[in-house]
């Protein structure tokens, strides 16, 4: 049976993490390893976790922010002989059989990496949050398919997508080996996608996969439509841009930029990504 470590990073949300812990605990699949890494929250999760059985806790020391935390307990994973490592959001929840249909379909498929369906948590939970990802590469700007629809089985195929979602991302152990982690310059926000792409140019496969569920509260470290995401989704598009893409998609977001320089966060993002000021910047 294939080893599966599951990932949890913590920042400030101890409540939804614990809750995150014990629905992977009560998984259906018969080989999970449960990491959980906190980047420095002070809101004693630790000490909540050493009530739960089998739980390996790091303590990162500073906020790495979503990228090098997780690439923490990735590497610990790896070590740990993990064949699949799922990532994810402290504030989701899984169902008891995501796990075991995630594995099923990447052994079937042969797949690098493959993504549950995602429905919002509480009184939302007939609603989807990501049933794949979109990618519109001329404005490096990806968005989930299915957002804020009733579920009505109307994306309920097993299908190639062009990212999955970082919020919930279950990866073979060959596509880390080949391709490498995140790339921390990113920090959080876009180093899904950017992961995502690397893996295909690498030549894996990346599925949604809908007979996996998990439900998820959204935002709720950085605020959804705050300065903070902001900030991060403007500088990190130039980055991917920087990497991937061609001079003229370049200029085209570098102009887009200038034309949003009255906008404080969007002005800073702007000065960091020229000052080569990545990772957490100056937000």
């Amino acid at each position: 049976m294939r080893k599966v470590s599951v990932v949890i990073l913590n920042y400030k949300v101890k409540d939804q993490a614990v809750k995150c812990v014990k629905s992977v605990q009560k998984s259906t699949y018969g080989n999970v390893d449960i990491i959980v890494v906190d980047n420095n929250s002070g809101d004693g999760l630790e000490k909540e976790l050493e009530k739960l059985p089998d739980i390996l806790f790091i303590q990162s020391g500073k906020n790495l922010g979503y990228t090098g935390g997780n690439n923490i307990g990735i590497k610990k994973a790896l070590e740990r002989d993990a064949d699949y490592v799922f990532i994810l959001n402290p504030d989701t929840t899984i169902e008891e059989d995501a796990i075991g249909n995630l594995v099923a379909t990447a052994e079937l498929e042969k797949a690098g990496i493959v993504g549950p369906k995602i429905l919002f948590a509480d009184d939302k939970k007939d609603t989807i949050w990501y049933a794949g990802g979109i990618l519109d590469l001329a404005n490096v700007l990806g968005k989930h398919r299915g957002v804020d629809e009733k579920d009505k089985k109307q994306y309920d195929t097993i299908e190639e997508t062009e990212f999955v979602t970082g919020g919930a991302i279950f990866v073979r152990r060959d596509v880390f080996e080949k391709i490498g982690f995140f790339d921390d310059r990113y920090f959080m926000y876009l180093e899904d996608v950017d992961f995502c792409y690397r893996a295909k140019k690498a030549g894996f496969k990346v599925l949604y996969v809908p007979t996996a569920e998990v439900f998820h509260k959204n935002a709720q470290s950085a605020g959804l439509g705050s300065p903070r995401q902001d900030y991060y989704l403007t500088r990190n598009r130039m980055l991917f841009a920087s990497k991937f893409l061609s001079l003229r998609t370049r200029f085209a977001l570098l102009r887009e930029a200038i034309r949003n320089l009255a906008i404080p966060a969007r002005r800073l993002a702007l000065v960091d990504f020229l000052l080569g000021d990545l990772g957490k910047g100056n937000i």
